[in-house]
């Protein structure tokens, strides 16, 4: 209920415990939660536009993002999605039966590393759709948008890429399931309004992902009790793979 209000508010589904606490100050004092929300919203708005201004992605926490973004891209497309492993990367592949994956390389620079997996991916060309934001390097061009609301950044294509796809020859691939599991952690928090980020470093600890609203969650995987006991301090949920 919390959550859905501040929604409407704020643009974000987020109660973080502080939060839960102060609506229930005002409640007792004989609001209902929609109106202990709304009495309290120029102090969530503050406190969400500066999260947002302190975490705001750079193009390092984006290149980080491509897995995921390019992910969301082939569903935006209708396919159904897996995290396969292919020249030394785990690389998002449209699933196309059984075991049968198309790979989808997105490149978003011309370093060194970059070009090594545009070079090994045009081997396969006939089975790796491969996306480029630059020009230094051949692929379909695509576009990182950036903008001031959920979700904040995506991936835009203006080619018909379905029919690349449809046209790729699919090949086997082995799955890391880990990075399925992060791909759902993504999902939830960009579908509920959350700027959410990869690889980043909070309290001196190094998260997988990172969701920002009012609160801060982190998302984890391999973590041990010491290392979670630090995340507990500085975000107001952890989440372990």
């Amino acid at each position: 209920m919390i959550e859905k209000a501040v929604k409407r508010v704020v643009g974000v589904e987020d109660a973080p415990p502080w939060l839960v606490r102060e609506v229930f100050k005002k409640v007792e004092e004989g609001l209902d939660i929609a109106s202990a929300v709304n009495y309290l919203a120029p102090r969530l708005s503050e406190i969400h536009r500066a999260n947002l201004a302190k975490f705001r992605p750079g193009r390092a926490s984006i290149r980080k993002a491509s897995p995921f973004l390019t992910a969301e891209l082939i569903e935006r497309l209708g396919y159904g999605v897996q995290f396969v492993e292919l020249f030394g990367h785990t690389l998002p592949a449209a699933v196309r039966g059984e075991r049968l994956y198309t790979p989808v390389v997105t490149i978003f620079d011309g370093k060194r590393k970059s070009l090594y997996l545009a070079a090994k991916s045009k081997r396969l060309r006939e089975s790796v759709v491969q996306l480029t934001t630059t020009e230094e390097v051949e692929g379909v061009l695509a576009e990182v948008v950036t903008v001031d609301k959920p979700p904040y950044y995506y991936l835009y294509v203006s080619a018909n890429v379905a029919r690349l796809i449809d046209g790729s020859r699919p090949i086997q691939a082995e799955v890391n399931r880990r990075y399925g599991d992060l791909y759902y952690y993504w999902r939830y928090f960009r579908e509920r309004g959350y700027l959410v980020l990869v690889g980043r470093e909070i309290g001196g600890v190094a998260v997988d992902l990172l969701a920002v609203g009012l609160g801060k969650y982190a998302v984890v995987s391999g973590a041990g009790r010491r290392k979670v006991g630090r995340l507990r301090k500085v975000v107001d949920s952890v989440y372990v793979l």
